[in-house]
């Protein structure tokens, strides 16, 4: 009869195994997504990926405002230095000045002193600034490495929120780095205004006892009155 053989042909159809199976169903084959472990419900809730986006956008915009901080400390940095040299030229134009006129004591000590602080000051000055403010320092970004993952499946199947969260996590680190770099070139502005400020007050000092001096109001020796016999 018919019936038993179209039963024994139906037979290894039934048994035969399915092309593909189904995800998470536990077949042989599940695709490279198989790799990447399901994530949490609560990761893929549309309120969850709002709050993300708005964290990530949140350390970006930090950390253009560190960047921006970072060059402004440096066009102040190039002004100071610029200003630097031109205070050491004129605190040595003064300082010969100084030096070459005659001087009764104390003044040739005092006018001595001034000299170096008027010279040594601007110059300690610039040397803080090109080392704290202007040294070219290595940029704090994402590590290479894990950038190199971005073409792998474990980031290509990932959810949005848990790849939001490694590039947030590397934009922290870059953002600490970037904070405490501009906090070492604050520190090292704040120095340098400093330096530059005591030269500045010894080159006043100094032009004003060289003004004096030429006045014949000090520094000129002392000549005792003669009284000539009649």
């Amino acid at each position: 009869s018919l019936g038993p053989m179209n039963e024994e042909r139906s037979k290894p159809e039934a048994q035969r195994p399915r092309d593909t199976d189904e995800p998470g169903s536990g077949g042989p084959t599940a695709g490279p997504a198989a790799a990447v472990p399901s994530a949490p419900p609560e990761l893929l809730d549309p309120k969850t990926e709002a709050t993300v986006d708005a964290l990530l956008e949140t350390v970006r915009h930090l950390l253009e405002e560190e960047n921006s901080r970072d060059q402004s400390f440096n066009t102040r940095g190039v002004g100071l230095a610029g200003f630097v040299g031109i205070v050491v030229s004129l605190s040595a134009t003064l300082g010969h000045d100084a030096l070459a006129a005659h001087w009764g004591a104390p003044w040739k000590g005092i006018v001595v002193g001034l000299f170096a602080g008027a010279l040594a000051s601007p110059v300690g000055s610039a040397v803080v600034v090109v080392i704290g403010v202007l040294r070219p320092r290595e940029t704090a970004t994402l590590g290479i490495v894990e950038v190199e993952k971005h073409p792998l499946p474990e980031y290509i199947y990932a959810p949005k929120v848990m790849n939001q969260g490694r590039i947030m996590g590397g934009l922290i680190d870059a953002l600490i780095i970037e904070r405490s770099r501009a906090g070492s070139k604050a520190t090292g502005l704040h120095w340098g205004y400093r330096l530059l400020l005591v030269g500045l007050t010894c080159i006043s000092i100094l032009g004003f006892l060289l003004g004096l001096h030429d006045a014949k109001l000090i520094g000129m020796p002392h000549v005792g009155r003669t009284i000539q016999a009649r």
